[in-house]
């Protein structure tokens, strides 16, 4: 599937860009004056935190472009109060060459796969100057042999990976500290809601193709690669859809509905697909509208079509950086 859509992106490129830029995309400004969020409360400070220690790091060099260099770094995850289950933090390194301290992005992924699109997206942002950490994403799923409290324990896991790469990230010669951003797709759209609001160190953020809540994006979906797995634990767990529903309110914590109250809607910008069955439209919204109505572009595609329009994407997202993430 990946091989497919490296060959077919060139041409599908050059017949939709026009569409982009004439009449495909829908720009919405925040228009009313954005509240300023709530204090992340101590409790979930608290389930958020993690031991402090020095991170004993690998780093193997993957290549070494004109502008920038790539590597692969490996440091252990560390964790509190839970047994991790992927106990190991992978970082692909996109370090731009330009001379000083510079900005860097902390990039989230989408669910899976081997991520040729994103690293594209990487090196394009490092090649204007930013350096980029691409996180992997680890197991994120709705297992028959597990009940849904491991969700939870994924999700949350997922959040402290974030945390430890940003300490990552603080420690890089090259990296000004103080200006640090995100960008996430699909469900790593979402994980950029979730850092945004425990994260401070991340000031700006650009989040495509996410929504809310985890539960509803589950039960939702029209997408096969959720449909099926969901029926599965359905039948394992001998549960109905409202059962499910009841048992992920319940134990889910780390959902970007419950975090958006924590978030600074000014320092976000987000790409919503109109026609997204995977995420599903309403559910892009009600994220969208639990944040604050940041500013927003409508894309007239689907969740996995929208990836056409990159072009458009990464130069708004670039300027949308250059903007928040300046010298101070």
């Amino acid at each position: 599937m990946a091989i497919t859509i490296r060959r077919l992106l060139p041409t599908a490129y050059c017949l939709l860009l026009p569409a982009v830029v004439t009449a495909g995309c829908a720009y919405v400004p925040q228009r009313s004056v954005p509240a300023h969020p709530l204090p992340l409360p101590a409790e979930l400070a608290s389930y958020y935190d993690y031991p402090k220690q020095p991170i004993n790091a690998t780093r193997e060099m993957v290549r070494d472009h004109a502008a920038l260099r790539e590597f692969f770094i490996r440091f252990p995850l560390s964790v509190s109060g839970f047994e991790p289950t992927e106990p190991v933090v992978e970082v692909e390194w996109f370090e731009s060459k330009q001379l000083g301290r510079r900005p860097a992005i902390l990039f989230n992924p989408i669910l899976g796969g081997d991520y040729p699109l994103e690293r594209g997206i990487c090196r394009f942002f490092a090649s204007h100057g930013f350096h980029v950490a691409m996180i992997h994403r680890k197991t994120l799923k709705i297992s028959p042999e597990h009940d849904a409290s491991r969700l939870e324990l994924l999700l949350r896991q997922g959040v402290l990976r974030i945390r430890q790469v940003v300490d990552w990230m603080e420690t890089q010669e090259g990296v000004d500290p103080r200006r640090l951003g995100s960008f996430g797709l699909s469900m790593g759209g979402i994980a950029s809601v979730m850092a945004a609001a425990v994260e401070p160190r991340l000031r700006t953020h650009v989040v495509g193709l996410a929504g809310g809540s985890i539960a509803d994006i589950l039960l939702m979906s029209k997408d096969s690669l959720l449909t099926k797995p969901l029926n599965r634990y359905l039948e394992r767990q001998q549960l109905d859809r409202a059962a499910l529903e009841r048992l992920l309110e319940e134990q889910v914590k780390t959902d970007p509905i419950r975090l958006a109250p924590y978030v600074d809607s000014r320092q976000l910008f987000l790409f919503i697909a109109l026609a997204d069955r995977t995420i599903g439209r309403a559910n892009a919204l009600r994220l969208w509208r639990a944040l604050g109505r940041p500013q927003v572009v409508f894309l007239p595609t689907g969740h996995y079509t929208s990836y056409f329009f990159l072009p458009y994407v990464k130069r708004v997202s670039l300027r949308f950086f250059q903007r928040h993430l300046a010298a101070p």
